[in-house]
């Protein structure tokens, strides 16, 4: 049944030196070479004179901008310096907001098209939005122009203002706005009407909430507005098929979790829980708990339920009352935790069943209190094989 619903789916040194080199209305400063050797330099520089006609690019790159040769070189071949004047300013202005020169640097390493944006016409609108009419402190605004730096390219009222508008509509503040936008820094430069509303449709066309599609859309706006609408109203429909409630956020982690896999990855993933024993209808069932049991690697799937099997003698089937332990790191939860359980069964003070299981899904302040400090008296060696246990 599980197939059937999902079938159709688918070694160098740092040298500061601070120079002065006259240009037309300005001077810029070396701020440091990331390989000292003037022959390598050189090397580079040559390289770019033949075929940058200008021959300011790469120089420009080290000299003003930080970057090493390499990476200026590397970043010259998409792109050219019409004019130092510009990218002065462009430094100059960026510099006047709050930017240092490792952030310049990593910025331009980035998206060395930067300098040749207008500060007056098209990044000082942007910085004014952000600053006055979305709330961002200048502190944070440093934050989110390092996270996608061609968001100063981007129209501001074409795309910046509809796109936050757009998103302040369905999260109600800023703050999560901005915080959206963190998780994923290009979501300004796409139409999120036209990306985010036939996926919308299709969430309230199957019943859920508002409330929880705008939380849907802030964790994980990437996975929806890269999916093909028709693709996402496909996906929608099979989840809302399998039995998973509309209203509970494990459908959000349904959809979510199919979103991300291809059609091969998906049916290789149920052939893989089918060689460890488990049926489709078990492996349904597991899915409805615990969504992201489809997401595990082969590797960490072998690994943990071998170890359930054949060392504690769990069925398949066993895990399907807690399918979130399959989650769970094996070497920092898994491992030490029924290590404890091992001992303390040895020594009879706990019953050999299933119920142990539970003792995974507690808190670590938690466990260590009902499963280690509770038996001190009788078991000292606990905490010491519990801790050995968390570094091997």
């Amino acid at each position: 049944m599980f197939r059937v619903l999902c079938k159709n789916l688918l070694g160098t040194r740092s040298l500061f030196i601070r120079v002065s080199t006259t240009t037309t209305t300005t001077s810029t400063h070396l701020w440091f070479l990331e390989n000292p050797n003037p022959k390598s330099i050189s090397h580079i520089t040559k390289q770019s004179k033949s075929s940058d006609p200008s021959s300011t690019t790469v120089p420009y790159l080290i000299n003003s901008c930080g970057l090493s040769p390499t990476s200026a070189l590397k970043a010259s071949k998409g792109f050219r310096i019409k004019s130092t004047e510009n990218a002065d300013s462009v430094l100059a202005f960026l510099k006047n907001h709050g930017f240092t020169n490792t952030q310049l640097t990593q910025m331009i390493t980035r998206f060395p098209k930067l300098l040749a944006c207008d500060p007056d016409d098209t990044m000082k609108p942007k910085m004014e939005f952000f600053l006055h009419e979305a709330g961002v402190a200048p502190s944070e605004l440093t934050e989110l122009i390092l996270l996608d730096p061609k968001i100063m390219e981007i129209g501001l009222e074409n795309h910046i203002k509809p796109s936050f508008e757009f998103l302040n509509g369905l999260f109600g503040t800023n703050e999560n706005v901005l915080l959206t936008f963190k998780r994923n820094p290009s979501l300004f430069r796409h139409d999120l009407h036209k990306c985010l509303d036939p996926k919308i449709a299709s969430l309230r066309d199957c019943g859920m909430p508002m409330s929880l599609i705008s939380k849907f859309i802030k964790n994980y706006s990437w996975s929806i507005v890269f999916a093909r609408s028709d693709r996402f109203s496909e996906v929608v429909a099979s989840v809302k098929e399998m039995g998973i409630s509309s209203l509970s956020h494990l459908f959000i982690s349904a959809v979510h979790t199919r979103l991300s896999m291809s059609t091969s990855t998906w049916e290789g993933k149920i052939e893989l829980y089918k060689s460890l024993g488990w049926s489709e209808d078990k492996l349904l069932s597991t899915f409805k708990k615990h969504p992201y049991c489809m997401v595990i690697s082969e590797k960490k799937l072998r690994k943990v339920m071998e170890f359930f099997v054949k060392e504690l003698g769990w069925e398949p089937s066993d895990l399907n009352t807690c399918p979130a332990v399959l989650s769970f790191s094996f070497e920092k939860r898994i491992l030490p935790r029924c290590s404890v359980i091992q001992v303390l069964s040895s020594k009879g003070v706990l019953r050999k069943d299933l119920k142990q299981k539970w003792a995974l899904m507690i808190d670590e302040k938690t466990f260590l209190e009902k499963y280690v400090n509770k038996y001190r008296d009788v078991a000292p060696e606990l905490m010491q094989v519990y801790q050995d246990r968390m570094g091997s």
